[in-house]
């Protein structure tokens, strides 16, 4: 009998790991997911299993595709563009991880309560006991000045922000795409205050959508590490804080509330108008969902 090539169907075997990995975060490393668990979700036995795993099997037929992303609680598109090669496993689980929050609400604010009544002490404000409103205020009014200043000073105006050009107003900031790394994104501060600089490496050569946004993200945060005048406002706030308006400012500079609106006016509503956006700001779909649903909650 001739032997099957081993990752014969590379695809098939990054969907394997991304159904494993997701059932992992989704049981919050409460259970331990072994291969037989993600096979189950398609009622393979533990051979077709094996195969799956090892990139024998090709998984290509839509109502297979579509009932991973029901099992999964993911949108299929995911799905399909992870079994066409269209999205690498970083990509994908980041996806899946989601944008995180660009506002305080919801599970997130009363994990937040639970910690400040319970350890009150902990939340001081220049040594002084501050009120949970006081602590916990994403200041999102001066998240939006801050975009829409570097905005004006970049003197953007359509649609995609491209991050280089955001990146030259901001000599301190360095980024370098390499090849081999071992996570797909890190970043390296040093020097103090005004001094401070960041380096920031990506594996891939070409940005991805996922990487831009976490390199947004990291401007915000070297805008607050370094006392930079955009950034001054947000000093000293909690780190949970600190990292819900950077996930705002991120969503708000790649997709600017006015552009949006003007490309709105522009796409055909007949097709899909989250694909449509999504390639017009190169984002994802998921951060361009995201970032409508905060649109309609707080009109910028």
């Amino acid at each position: 009998m001739k032997k099957t090539e081993e990752n014969r169907y590379p695809h098939s075997a990054t969907l394997f790991r991304f159904c494993k990995e997701a059932l992992e975060i989704r049981y919050e490393g409460n259970v331990k997911v072994i291969d037989q668990d993600v096979g189950a979700i398609l009622g393979y036995d533990p051979a077709d299993c094996s195969h799956w795993k090892k990139g024998k099997k090709n998984i290509r037929a839509l109502s297979t595709l579509r009932g991973l992303a029901e099992h999964l609680n993911v949108d299929e598109r995911l799905i399909i563009d992870i079994a066409s090669g269209a999205v690498g496993l970083d990509e994908a689980i980041f996806e899946y991880r989601g944008y995180g929050s660009f506002g305080i609400s919801g599970r997130h604010l009363e994990n937040l309560k639970k910690e400040y009544f319970k350890n009150p002490g902990r939340w001081q404000i220049d040594g002084t006991p501050a009120s949970f409103e006081t602590l916990f205020d994403v200041k999102r009014p001066v998240v939006v000045k801050t975009v829409r200043a570097i905005i004006e000073q970049g003197r953007f105006t359509e649609a995609p922000i491209y991050i280089p050009e955001v990146l030259q107003m901001f000599p301190a900031i360095s980024i370098v795409a390499e090849q081999v790394l071992e996570k797909p994104f890190s970043v390296e501060y040093t020097g103090e205050g005004s001094g401070t600089k960041l380096t920031i490496r990506h594996r891939a050569s070409d940005s991805r959508s996922f990487i831009r946004f976490l390199i947004a993200k990291e401007i915000f945060n070297w805008l607050v590490r370094s006392g930079h005048t955009l950034g001054a406002p947000f000093a000293g706030v909690p780190a949970e804080v600190l990292d819900i308006q950077s996930n705002a400012f991120a969503g708000l500079l790649l997709v600017p509330g006015e552009f949006m609106r003007r490309e709105v006016e522009r796409i055909d509503s007949s097709l899909d108008i989250v694909q449509q956006l999504a390639s017009t700001f190169w984002v994802s779909k998921a951060l361009m969902n995201q970032r409508l649903r905060d649109y309609m909650e707080n009109l910028t």
